[in-house]
Order: structure tokens, then C-alpha cells, then sequence
């Protein structure tokens, strides 16, 4: 999990055990570092994972807590290199979740996310609706998660198109309903 700078508290106590660890028991910073170059982009990024199983952080059941720094350059541009920090907390055990695993594990929910948000923003379009009123907004993200999810578990990959083939032939929608 994510924490951001609405939970500032929980913040400062993971940076507080980052910082502590690397002072005084460097031997217990578990690092992981990837480098990777495609699309024109090469980005590197971090992990830094201390285990601290039985200290009292912000939320019952942490046992691990992690800073992540990206650093991603566009090599077309030269422009300055982009650079950003975040930490983590997971209640994954360290013999589970070692850095390579969660920086693994980071990585690949933004890639899932990325393509959720891809299927509900531009295949469903979600971000034009104009359903503002009431329950509205939230039964209709209810309904583009229902049918993301329904043809997700029927095999589909490419939703995009399996909803331009619904449109042009309702009648496939029953074939899922079965």
C-alpha cells in the first residue's frame, strides 16, 4: 500500500525507521535497484525495505516499510530527468516480500492500474460523464467495473475491442450471462 501525504503521520514514522535503520543497523536496509530503457524513456528506480515486525507504526500489522525513488529520463529530450519518491507499507513478511519481490510487486499494480483506468477512461469513457447527481457516479463505476470484470474472467484481453463488436451486435452480450 501507498502512503501519501494525506497520511503525513504515518509519513514521518516510516521515514523515521528508514532513517533510524540506515544510522545505526545498515546491515538491516534490504536495496534492490532495476534499470530499465524502453520507449525512449530509461528509468531506474530503488527500493530501500526495512522489516519492522513488532514495532508500532500508524496501522496494526505492518511488518514491512519501504521507500521507492524512480528517476525516469526521456533520452529524446534531454530535458532533466524526472525524479520521485514514495514509500510503501506491506504486512507481508520479509521471508514473502524481499525488496526485488516488493519493488516487483509496486511495478506491476501500476501496470494493472494503468490499464484499468485505460478501459474505464477511454474505452467506457468515464472521465466525460456527466452523471454528477447522487448515487450516479458510483453506480455507473460500479457497472464499467462489473463489465471490465465479466469479460476479464471470460478470457478477454483486448476490452476495447470486445465492446466496439458489442456495439455493433448487443445479442454477444448474452453469450457472457451464460
Amino acid at each position: 500500500m501507498t502512503v501519501k501525504d494525506n497520511n503525513p503521520e504515518l509519513r514521518a514514522q516510516i521515514e523515521s525507521a528508514i532513517k533510524a535503520v540506515v544510522e545505526h543497523h545498515p546491515e538491516l536496509l534490504y536495496t534492490h535497484t532495476t534499470t530499465d530503457k524502453a520507449h525512449g524513456r530509461l528509468e531506474e528506480r530503488a527500493i530501500e525495505v526495512v522489516d519492522i515486525s513488532g514495532c508500532n507504526v500508524g496501522i496494526p500489522g505492518i511488518r514491512q516499510v519501504a521507500r521507492v525513488k524512480r528517476r525516469r529520463e526521456v533520452l529524446a529530450t534531454g530535458k532533466q530527468p524526472q525524479e520521485e519518491e514514495i514509500n510503501l507499507v506491506t504486512n507481508m513478511p520479509f521471508e514473502q516480500a524481499d525488496a526485488e519481490r516488493l519493488l516487483w510487486l509496486n511495478r506491476h499494480y501500476w501496470l494493472i492500474e494503468n490499464r484499468l483506468h485505460y478501459a474505464k477512461d477511454f474505452v467506457f469513457g468515464e472521465d466525460r460523464s456527466t452523471i454528477r447527481v447522487g448515487h450516479g457516479p458510483q453506480n455507473m463505476a460500479s457497472l464499467r467495473n462489473f463489465a471490465i470484470g465479466l469479460m476479464l474472467s471470460n478470457g478477454i484481453t483486448n476490452i476495447k475491442r470486445c465492446v466496439e463488436n458489442l456495439r455493433h451486435n448487443p445479442k454477444q452480450l448474452f453469450r457472457f450471462a451464460a
